[in-house]
This record gives structure tokens, C-alpha cells and sequence, in this order.
């Protein structure tokens, strides 16, 4: 039976993303039914946010064609706006770098790189560049230099490296940047999923409004879209504010790390590989190696969210007691208990932090695994310094002035330079059981000082 056609993705924020009978089509079509990218069905985008929001079980994958779905609608505003077409060759490359920006992400890749110092960027660029995989074989298919044009867009390269490639800078700013496609996808996906509507913004109104500058370096927004790329920014900053860094979220979070420590230090103390299979019996073999060596691409291709979940499970059954506390905890959520501690001053920290390990050894605890510091920051918007940007492009966000010139958003909005400052929280996360004596603790410290 012949194909037919347009191919189409139902999508919950973009409704159709659709597939046309055409080379760049069919090319994104082929990247995506290779085995590397279907993987990332099998990772969460959100990692343990569903511990806390029910709804934030979406995959990367989902992700993933959501952003390649943005970078074709920024692509078509950039051709309307510079009055003439991206040539084949460039909007091939920057789709096909949207569409694979997250494809080396691990298993609950935060923690699971914390431990296990593996790279989610230089993965990517791995599977991308590396002949041994499905997507360099259809990359190269089209074009034997494809690979390496889309590596492009994910390392981290110079205004030099760029022009010697010939690919014009703004495109950069599509892929990467702090109004790129990825960014205008996530922060939509992930608060439709855990149902935080002041995560909402109205990107289609942005993408209207989008235009190129004349040296084609830079993105920008005309000054209509002024209050709606303000809205945009704030967003982000509740996103992380009230989901990314919500303090359950973190402490499964904690533990995740926790459990990935623990069971490296105590492969590392094993003598024999028996010893160590006999850690956690029922372990996936996969992660045992994960954390004995280092992977090659394959086997770390092996690993998804799913190989995780089943050793969190095994670890119930671990002859160690905290290696099988942290994993009940988190397959059952049985989640560690936060205390804020942003406010103390540097003498009542220490104090408090002196006291509660003690406390913690006298009741048979282990302050490593029991008393752990936690300190998620962000800024929401970063404004453009030559000290921090020398050897790359800015990705500060650009809008259009009163007079028609082209202005960093932070110098022309008084609500987003209020966002320039960073925001952070210290947190020390505790068992349960251990609570009441820590929180006492504190509330001495409080009352002392």
C-alpha cells in the first residue's frame, strides 16, 4: 500500500506537527524512527517532578519534536522577516540540530550525571558524529558533511567557528540561546503537564513578531511583542520557582543522587565482581557497569529511565541499609523532609549544620546520607557582560525600542531587569524520622542568635 501524505503528530501544545513529501521532511521523519531517538520515549523530561505533579510523566521525545516543531515556525518568521528563503542546506542543519539537542540526555540525567560524570551535550554530539549509530548513518545518507553542520548547533563554538562554517550567526540563536526553541517549547510542555497555567505565555503572538537584524546576527523581537516576551521571562522564573526547584521534587531528587553515590562507594570498596554483583543481586547488569566504568556509546544507550526504576526497586532488597532505605524511599515515595535554612547568617548555619550531624551520629545516623545540603539557583533572565561572554556569542534576548532600535530587554524593561538577580534557596534534606529533632534544632538556633 503506497505512503500517504502529509504525515502528521498529534501534539498536545502544538496540535499538528505535520510531515510533508519532501527531503527535509522525510529526513526528520527518518531521525526520528531511528532506535536512538525512539530512546528517548524511555526518559522522562522532567525526571521526579511527578512525584509531585501526576501529569509530569512526559518524555523527552515529546520534547524533542515539540522543539524541531518551534525552530520550523521561528525559521518561517526569520524567511518572512529577511524577504527571502534560508537556503536548504542551513534550515536542514538547524532543524535536525533542534530536533536531536537532547538525544545523549541519560536516565534522570541531573543525578545521573552528578555521579557518574558523563556529559548529556557530548553524548549528543557522540550519537551524532559516531558511524556506529542510526542517526549518522541517515544524517550522512543526505549529506556527508550533515554531521558535522549539526554538531555545530550543540557544541559550543565561536563567532570564528561560525563564519568559517559559513552558516549565518542568528540561526545559532534559534537553537541556542535565551528565546530559542527549546526554551519556548519546555516552559509551554511543562506547565501544561503540571498544570501551572503562570507557566503559560502567548508564543504565537512572539513568533510574529519575530525579525532578523540586517548583519543577519541576531534574532529580535518587534516592540509589539514587548509585554508578551516580558510574560515569557516570567514564566521561566515561576516555572522554576514553584516546579523545577519545588522542594519535593528536590528531595527526590536528593535521594536519587544519594542512591547513585552510595552504590558507587560501595563498588568501589569491593574487592572481587562478585563481590559487587552481590551488592544489589537483582541489579540490572547494565547499571553495574554503568558505575564500575566507563560506558562505551552502546551501553550507554542501553540506559533509560526504565533500567533506573528497576534497580531503584532491586535496592529495596540491598544488604545495605541505606543503599535499601533510598530505594524504597523513592520507588514508594517515602521522601525526605526539607529545612529551609536561606536565612540563617554564616555563624547560625554552621551551628546549626555542627549540631544536627552530631545529633544524627548520636541517634546512628550517617550525616552523609542523612543531613544533605541542597541548593538549587537560577536567574531568570541574564543580561548581557562582556566578562562572561568573551569567547561566545550573547543569547540575551533583543526587542525593538520606542525609536525603532534594536535594545537588550533588560535595558528596556524594568519588570525583567527585577529578574536579573539570581534566585536561590539552601535547604538541608533529612529522613522523616529525623525531623522533629532537626527541626528542634533549628528552632533553637533561631531563638539563640
Amino acid at each position: 500500500m503506497p505512503k500517504t501524505w502529509p504525515k502528521v503528530i498529534l501534539d498536545p501544545v502544538h496540535n499538528l506537527i505535520a510531515f510533508g513529501d519532501n527531503p527535509r521532511d522525510k529526513l526528520l521523519l527518518d531521525l526520528i524512527n531511528t532506535r536512538e531517538f525512539q530512546r528517548l520515549r524511555r526518559i522522562k523530561q522532567l525526571g521526579m517532578c511527578e512525584l509531585v505533579f501526576p501529569g509530569a510523566n512526559h518524555s523527552r521525545f515529546a520534547h524533542s519534536v515539540g522543539v524541531m516543531q518551534v525552530t520550523r515556525l521561528m525559521l518561517n518568521r526569520a524567511e518572512a522577516a529577511l524577504g527571502h528563503a534560508i537556503s536548504d542546506k542551513h534550515r536542514l542543519s538547524v532543524c535536525a540540530a533542534a530536533l536531536l539537542h537532547d538525544i545523549g540526555h541519560g536516565p534522570f540525567s541531573h543525578a545521573f550525571e552528578k555521579v557518574t560524570d558523563e556529559d548529556h551535550e557530548a553524548r549528543s554530539l557522540e550519537i551524532i558524529k559516531s558511524d556506529a549509530t542510526e542517526i549518522n548513518k541517515v544524517l550522512r545518507a543526505v549529506d556527508a558533511d550533515l554531521p558535522e553542520r549539526v554538531g555545530l548547533f550543540i557544541e559550543p563554538a565561536t563567532r570564528e567557528t561560525w563564519t568559517a562554517a559559513g552558516v549565518p550567526l542568528f540561526l545559532k540563536n534559534i537553537v541556542s540561546g535565551q528565546l530559542d526553541a527549546d526554551r519556548l517549547d519546555y516552559l509551554l510542555r511543562d506547565s501544561s503537564a503540571t498544570g501551572t497555567v503562570y507557566g503559560q505565555f502567548d508564543h504565537r503572538w512572539l513568533l510574529l513578531h519575530l525579525k532578523v537584524d540586517a548583519k543577519e546576527e541576531n534574532i529580535y523581537l518587534g516592540s509589539k511583542a514587548r509585554s508578551a516576551v516580558e510574560t515569557y521571562v516570567f514564566a521561566r522564573h515561576h516555572m522554576y520557582k514553584s516546579v523545577y526547584f519545588h522542594k519535593t521534587t528536590r528531595a527526590a531528587e536528593v535521594m536519587l543522587r544519594l542512591a547513585f553515590q552510595r552504590y558507587r562507594e560501595l563498588l568501589r570498596a569491593a574487592d572481587s565482581m562478585e563481590q559487587k554483583r552481590r551488592i544489589v543481586p537483582d541489579a540490572p547488569p547494565i547499571i553495574l557497569r554503568a558505575f564500575s566504568e566507563t560506558l562505551n556509546l552502546e551501553n550507554y544507550l542501553a540506559l533509560d529511565d526504565y533500567v533506573v526504576t528497576e534497580f531503584l526497586k532491586s535496592c529495596e532488597r540491598a544488604n545495605d541499609a541505606i543503599l535499601a532505605e533510598l530505594g524504597a524511599g523513592i520507588a514508594h515515595r517515602r521522601l525526605y523532609k526539607a529545612r529551609d535554612v536561606s536565612t540563617l547568617q554564616r555563624d547560625s548555619l554552621t551551628a546549626f549544620v555542627d549540631k544536627a550531624r552530631d545529633r544524627a551520629r548520636q541517634l546512628g545516623y550517617d550525616p552523609t546520607y542523612h543531613i544533605v545540603p541542597d541548593g538549587p539557583a537560577d536567574t531568570a533572565y541574564k543580561p548581557y557582560n562582556p566578562a562572561k561572554h568573551k569567547s561566545s556569542e550573547p543569547s540575551q534576548i533583543f526587542v525593538e525600542d520606542d525609536r525603532g532600535q534594536i535594545a537588550e530587554l533588560a535595558n528596556e524593561s524594568d519588570a525583567v531587569h527585577a529578574l536579573t538577580k539570581e534566585m536561590s534557596w539552601f535547604r538541608y534534606y533529612v529522613p522523616e524520622s529525623l525531623r522533629n529533632e532537626v527541626e528542634a534544632i533549628y528552632k533553637d538556633i533561631i531563638e539563640g542568635y
